[in-house]
């Protein structure tokens, strides 16, 4: 059973690699895409070969675009409301999904990877010019036995 976020230990950490994975979208974009990870947590208990039960993070997504010119137009005039501006479905295929890692203190290495789902492309532009689009990603978070600890 997992621990409460109240019942779970925060654990300082250090960043090793936090590289963005990327997709390449049908419409010729490059989807850029992290996770930036603010805290992890462990749960109090451990399996018999020393690994916490649960581990998880509070984190925040960062999307980038790398957009054809060809796709480009005037910045739109209306913001984007995503409660109610209709997109469409881009189709995608991963160019290469990095596994994020960090250090923490007490011997672990914890990895974490974005995962796109769903692509959307709206008709509306950023003040770029380029579509906007917004993403679905799941993180998936591993842990390892790490050589050496946060400081």
């Amino acid at each position: 059973m997992a621990a409460t976020p109240r019942e779970s230990i925060e654990m300082d950490f250090s960043v090793i690699d936090e590289d963005y994975s990327r997709y390449q979208l049908g419409d010729g974009t490059l989807l850029k895409v992290k996770v930036v990870v603010k805290k992890i947590f462990r749960s109090p208990q451990t399996t018999p070969q020393g690994y916490p039960t649960g581990v998880g993070i509070d984190s925040e997504n960062a999307v980038a675009a790398i957009v054809p010119d060809r796709l480009k137009r005037e910045p739109s005039k209306e913001r984007m409301d995503y409660t109610k501006d209709v997109g469409e479905e881009v189709k995608f295929a991963a160019e290469e999904e990095r596994w994020q890692s960090y250090i923490v203190r007490d011997g672990f290495k914890i990895l974490v990877k974005p995962i796109v789902t769903k692509v959307i492309r709206y008709q509306k532009y950023n003040d770029y010019g380029e579509p906007i689009y917004s993403a679905n990603i799941q993180s998936i978070i591993n842990i390892e036995k790490a050589a050496k600890s946060a400081p």
